[in-house]
């Protein structure tokens, strides 16, 4: 009985141990959630441990030749999951029979602030990356007040990737209620390569004003000295007659460049090349931001030179839809049910509309008047 004696002390030491360890554990525990949780302040430049990063690094689309940003809200999770259903599958669509190393490699971002969410937004955002792999999280606040740092943060991340491996060509800027056709859009920026981006000056110069085209308007804006080989592309629908927003959302305090917004392509879809990207990236702290993120690409884009600008009417990407045609490549204003309804008339007739119409004309830019007059609208365009 002396022996065994002891036993019963040492079970009581156990017991005495069992709660603080309980405590402790659970504390441990609930900081690990809230670190998972809690947006942390950090340049949006990743280190190779980060989870993205792995991602890109075993990636087959590491080197795509276009990266399409699609700005979205923390909520708007069925805008990008009807937008994961309709349209992004369209990068596949004709090149089904191509090897994998000769095709035209497209990779996606729903781009969102974090700043100031909720848990319960931080975990369904969690939630949804670690299905899709496919949103840029930035330490922003996701306001309309905060868009332009929001697009200016994700062309500094992207241009900061290149030290990861991940290279690209072009960036193709939309919202979540965009509608692209992507597979059409492939096919015209393998002509504009093929057109205005490798072949000489002079032919640049001389398709440029001719102007065949029935849906695109062309300005090339270089030095005397400089190469075609150098050339930029800034590609979507341009306005240079708009005046400045006084009331709303759009409204601007601090423009003083002049009585007009410079000529800009409107944010319902623009394309990019990635010396563009770069130079915007490199020059961040020396650009002023204005509300509207459209009107200051244009702004910050103006003095630059190698450009070619394209105004292109396939793009519907103002501040309301023009209609439905079968020729567009970027549709903007849309519901999920458009969306849909676009798929679906996609897979069952290879077109686009239900039925075409115009709820608004479209215009040519006439790039030889003076920006205030390049957009009048006298009568319906027919192509």
């Amino acid at each position: 009985m002396n022996v065994l004696s002891p036993l019963p002390k040492r079970t009581s030491r156990l017991k005495l141990y069992k709660v603080p360890l309980c405590m402790i554990f659970s504390f441990l525990l609930g900081c690990m959630f809230a670190f998972s949780i809690v947006p942390i302040d950090k340049t949006c430049r990743i280190e190779n441990a980060d989870i993205e990063y792995n991602i890109m690094k075993n990636s087959k689309l590491k080197n795509p030749e276009l990266i399409i940003l699609i700005l979205s809200a923390p909520k708007n999770v069925e805008r990008r999951n009807v937008a994961r259903e309709t349209w992004l599958p369209l990068k596949d669509r004709g090149q089904e029979n191509i090897q994998d190393s000769k095709k035209f490699k497209v990779k996606h971002f729903f781009v969102i602030g974090n700043l100031g969410l909720n848990s319960n937004e931080h975990f369904n955002l969690n939630v949804e990356q670690i299905k899709y792999n496919d949103i840029l999280l930035l330490p922003i606040q996701d306001t309309y007040q905060h868009l332009t740092l929001k697009v200016l943060k994700s062309f500094t991340w992207i241009n900061e990737q290149f030290d990861f491996g991940l290279d690209f060509k072009y960036v193709l800027k939309c919202d979540d209620d965009s509608f692209v056709r992507v597979d059409n859009l492939i096919h015209e920026i393998q002509s504009i390569e093929l057109l205005y981006l490798k072949s000489k000056l002079s032919s640049v110069i001389k398709i440029s004003e001719e102007n065949k085209s029935p849906y695109i308007q062309t300005n090339i804006q270089i030095n005397n000295n400089e190469t075609v080989k150098n050339l930029s592309i800034y590609w979507g629908y341009f306005d240079g007659r708009a005046t400045i927003k006084k009331h709303g959302k759009w409204k601007e305090e601090n423009w003083i460049a002049c009585d007009r917004y410079i000529p800009y392509a409107l944010g319902g879809g623009y394309i990019l090349s990635k010396n563009l990207i770069t130079y915007i990236a490199k020059n961040v702290d020396y650009l002023r931001m204005y509300n509207s993120e459209d009107v200051s690409i244009g702004l910050w884009l103006s003095t630059v030179t190698n450009i070619l600008r394209i105004h292109d009417v396939r793009f519907d990407t103002e501040w309301a839809s023009r209609g439905c045609q079968n020729f567009y490549l970027i549709s903007h204003k849309l519901s999920a049910k458009n969306m849909r309804d676009m798929t679906s008339n996609l897979k069952q007739n290879n077109f686009l509309c239900t039925k075409e119409q115009f709820i608004r004309n479209f215009y040519r830019y006439n790039w030889s008047a003076l920006p205030s007059q390049c957009c009048n609208i006298k009568k319906k365009i027919t192509l």
